[in-house]
């Protein structure tokens, strides 16, 4: 059998999630990566524009960040 033969184990999320929580870290480290190249396909090129327009408005204006607990607090005053 080869190494590249698909195999097909049924699994509940939880026991994947299990699974992936008993990995080493370096192994973790690479589904990661894996799978954030596949979600970095599925996002549109405009998204990602506006996450880098994003990103070069604050290295160029830092003291508009706003805290973590301070932006949840103003959503859910919304």
């Amino acid at each position: 059998m080869s190494s590249s033969s698909p195999i097909s184990v049924p699994l509940k999320f939880n026991q994947l999630v299990d699974l992936v929580k008993s990995l080493p870290k370096k192994q973790k480290s690479k589904l990661i990566v894996a799978l954030e190249g596949d979600c970095l396909d599925e996002i549109p090129d405009w998204q990602k524009k506006e996450v880098n327009r994003r990103i070069k408005k604050y290295y160029e204006n830092p003291e508009l960040l706003v805290a973590e607990k301070d932006a949840l607090k103003m959503i859910n005053e919304f």
